[in-house]
């Protein structure tokens, strides 16, 4: 199908004005205090967030999540995969996409999927079946916490808790960033860092807290058994983990550093983090 045809034999639908009601699940993803109304209980925006890109979408769909809608640029001539012909897609002007999403041109697509129940933090620490987490303290980059959900998709990560000043890893941007590659692994919010993190440790799982700090263990050193509850703990950009966050920790470890760099990106840290956890549980 060819969206040149889309008007005449297809449920696709034309949109020429950035403020029509039928697209506004899709309005204000430039403005932070309208995407907020997202990710609130209740109100009409509430419940869904919006994936960018048919790759993403398609992961998203492959993850389980509903599709509420679509919008697509209506100079797209590439077909649209079958899983988009059930929901209601929407053709919009190079002019109405770059007012709603930020873009001179955009060659995608916007789907705007229903959230699904959010598992709490003592539900996924009760799963023992669930071995390797990431713990993020206040990280509300969505560059970084994007790639820091690749990083846990692609290195063996089965569940991510999130204290409460970080980004919502459903945010358009977190998104994108990770490909959609974390749809499939279980998060949960913590009421609290300190509590937390003593629910962690009380299911028997070591908290390692990454740290520049001299002090730290080198993280090569660790060793842990392929059953072994293990959770790594990564803080913000600039001030990384919190006093209260070092001391709540198992144990603090770091990644040794040449020359005067102190430290590296949140999202490289977590790599080498994450993949050195893997070769020691192979180990």
């Amino acid at each position: 199908m060819d969206m040149s045809q889309a008007e005449n034999d297809s449920p696709v639908v034309k949109i020429h004005d950035a403020s029509d009601p039928r697209i506004k699940e899709f309005q204000g993803l430039r403005d932070k205090e309208l995407r907020r109304l997202r990710e609130l209980p209740d109100g009409d925006m509430a419940g869904v967030f919006i994936a960018e890109g048919d790759l993403v979408i398609e992961r998203a769909l492959a993850a389980g999540y509903k599709l509420r809608s679509v919008l697509v640029d209506g100079k797209r001539n590439q077909p649209l995969p079958d899983s988009l012909k059930t929901v209601k897609v929407f053709a919009a002007s190079d002019e109405v996409l770059e007012e709603i999403a930020g873009y001179h041109s955009y060659r995608g697509a916007l789907g705007c999927f229903y959230r699904k129940k959010t598992e709490s933090c003592e539900e996924l620490l009760a799963d023992k079946s669930l071995k390797t987490f990431v713990v993020v303290e206040g990280i509300n980059n969505p560059t970084n916490m994007g790639v820091i959900i690749r990083c846990a998709a692609g290195l063996s990560v089965d569940a991510i808790l999130l204290s409460p000043d970080s980004i919502d890893p459903l945010s358009r941007r977190c998104c994108r960033v990770s490909m959609g590659t974390g749809f499939a692994i279980p998060y949960a919010w913590m009421d609290e860092v300190g509590q937390g993190l003593e629910q962690a440790k009380n299911a028997s799982i070591e908290v390692l807290a990454l740290t520049p700090s001299v002090d730290a263990a080198d993280i090569s050193t660790f060793r842990c058994s392929r059953d072994q509850r293990v959770a790594v703990m990564l803080g913000a950009e600039g001030p990384g983990l919190t006093q209260l966050a070092l001391q709540a920790a198992s144990q603090q470890i770091r990644i040794p550093m040449s020359s005067d760099t102190d430290s590296l990106n949140v999202g490289n840290a977590a790599a080498i983090a994450l993949y050195c956890l893997r070769q020691a549980r192979d180990a």
